[in-house]
């Protein structure tokens, strides 16, 4: 059966691996991972990293130190540079 569950993409959500992949990059720290979430439920209305657009998800992969910046600007305005 080679149906969408397959590989763990439903409808309007990223393959599992790629969540996996985004987790690695940008988690770690839990202060950081909820400014994260917080983020990207009030910029692109995620719930939690399945949900990301899949444009959204590649630029995190190819530049994940720009996008836990901009989390951190979003959720700390007053610490930027």
């Amino acid at each position: 059966m080679s149906d969408a569950s397959d590989n763990g993409v439903g409808a309007g959500r990223l393959p599992v691996a790629t969540v996996q992949r985004i987790e690695r990059l940008v988690g770690g720290d839990a202060v950081t991972e909820g400014q994260i979430l917080r983020f990207i439920a009030a910029r692109y209305g995620a719930e939690n990293l399945l949900y990301l657009p899949p444009q959204v998800a590649a630029e995190i992969c190819r530049r994940p130190a720009d996008f836990i910046r901009a989390a951190k600007q979003y959720c700390q305005p007053e610490l930027a540079l």
